[in-house]
């Protein structure tokens, strides 16, 4: 009976899927690469409590001590990537586009100070040739309830994602499913697609939300009309588009951007008469060139650590939590992997670590016990290169450090003892092109991590 119970639940919900994604598709398309969620499908929107009184997100900053100009980091975040591939196991996007996704993540994170890091927890492979293209009514849904990791965000990574609407089949790059909470994206899209998804997730809506719509729910121009009559008070713009005050309202700006990122629609007017001023720099908006997408406002950043707060799985990702230390990544993540190795130069040093990955369940944790590096050499036959590597502290583990050339053969490795203070790989006469550094450690799980330091030196 329980196991039937659970499979009637698991139709009913998908049902609903189904039948929201349906409901979506009443919604404008274009055949560009847009996001795909639909302006008003932020169903929760209503019980926002900043909705009408955005001055409760500029009291909730101070709550928590925010500053704007510092670069704190408040959450980090597990995601799980889903990458979808032939049978064989061959197609799909490479490592190297998923750490082009991860890097571009964090950058803008730490471009705006909005206090988010994300790593990744794991990839997951799903070969099955005929999901490579996924409709977006049916099949992306139905993926991201077969296919789902507890407590992190789940990306799903396909080669199209296809609407079929009005007699015709529009690609989208990314999209935002607000019941399962899921990301989908199409392997090209844009370096801020993940961002702009990730945004949904944190309860972010798009600024030109209901811009087609009349005076009850498009949002004005003018930050101090308010609402006249008895049902509704407040601010327009506080309540309609976005509900922040701080975003400008904009109609969807696809076509109204030139190539210099200048706004071209001031000829556009709201329902009010008052002519748009927006800008076109929101990583939430749809500029017609996604160079032009760098950045929050202090209100968006707001919303993001709010719902991040109230998250189930906040206690788990909360930096202020001394518990959760053992779960903290270098910069240079994800470098898991020869392709995703992190770049190194001459006369550099830089700091990794071995560090935690959150799991729940039975399994327990698991370890990242393994961290490439790559360096270029531009001179034939290089007398002298020297690589050290040091644990911020002796450790009771075993390391092996291995040097491969770009054809992956073997140049060079050594085998640390326990107790390691430090070791150095020494070179000598290599030949121009890339080399790759894999440092692996024993344990794949250690009850006590560390931080090191790896250095270059070439003379």
């Amino acid at each position: 009976m329980k196991g039937s119970s659970k499979t009637h639940l698991r139709i009913v919900f998908t049902l609903g899927i189904i039948v929201l994604s349906i409901y979506e598709s009443s919604s404008q398309f274009l055949n560009d690469e847009f996001c795909g969620n639909k302006e008003v499908l932020t169903l929760d929107y209503r019980k926002k409590p900043w909705k009408g009184k955005n001055q409760f997100l500029l009291d909730y900053l101070k709550k928590i001590d925010y500053k704007d100009n510092i670069d704190s980091v408040r959450f980090r975040i597990p995601v799980k990537f889903w990458i979808y591939r032939n049978d064989d196991g061959s197609g799909g996007v490479t490592d190297e586009r998923v750490k082009v996704f991860m890097d571009s993540l964090n950058h803008f994170h730490k471009l705006n100070n909005t206090g988010f890091r994300f790593y990744i927890r794991e990839i997951e492979s799903v070969n099955k040739t005929k999901r490579l293209n996924l409709g977006y009514f049916v099949e992306a849904p139905l993926q991201t309830i077969f296919n789902h990791t507890k407590a992190c965000v789940n990306i799903y990574v396909c080669d199209f994602i296809k609407k079929k609407a009005n007699g015709a089949t529009y690609v989208v790059r990314g999209t935002y499913n607000i019941v399962t909470k899921s990301v989908m994206l199409q392997r090209n899209t844009s370096s801020t697609g993940l961002t702009h998804e990730i945004g949904h997730y944190f309860g972010l809506l798009h600024p030109h939300r209901n811009y087609k719509s009349g005076k009850n729910k498009q949002e004005s121009v003018s930050r101090t009309r308010a609402y006249k009559g008895s049902l509704k008070k407040g601010l327009i713009c506080e309540r309609n588009g976005d509900g922040l005050a701080d975003t400008p309202a904009e109609p969807r700006l696809n076509f109204l951007v030139d190539n210099n990122c200048n706004f071209s629609g001031q000829a556009l007017t709201d329902n009010w008469g008052d002519h748009y001023q927006s800008e076109t720099n929101n990583i939430m908006s749809y500029p017609t060139h996604y160079k032009c997408r760098n950045n929050f406002t202090l209100s968006q950043k707001s919303v993001m650590l709010y719902k991040a707060s109230e998250n189930k799985y906040a206690k788990y990702w909360n930096t202020k939590d001394s518990a959760n230390k053992i779960y903290h990544f270098d910069i240079h993540e994800p470098d898991n992997t020869v392709k995703m190795a992190s770049i190194i130069k001459s006369n550099e040093k830089q700091n990794h670590t071995f560090h935690k990955i959150f799991t729940t369940g039975k399994k327990g944790l698991a370890t990242d016990k393994t961290d490439w590096l790559k360096f270029e050499l531009n001179t034939e036959n290089t007398s002298n290169i020297l690589i050290k590597f040091t644990p911020d502290k002796i450790v009771n583990d075993e390391i092996t450090i291995t040097i491969y050339d770009e054809d992956n053969k073997l140049i060079k490795t050594i085998n640390t003892s326990k107790q390691i203070a430090s070791s150095q790989i020494q070179l000598k006469t290599l030949k121009s092109g890339w080399y790759f550094i894999e440092i692996n450690k024993k344990q794949s799980v250690s009850k006590k991590l560390y931080n090191y330091s790896v250095e270059l030196i070439i003379e």
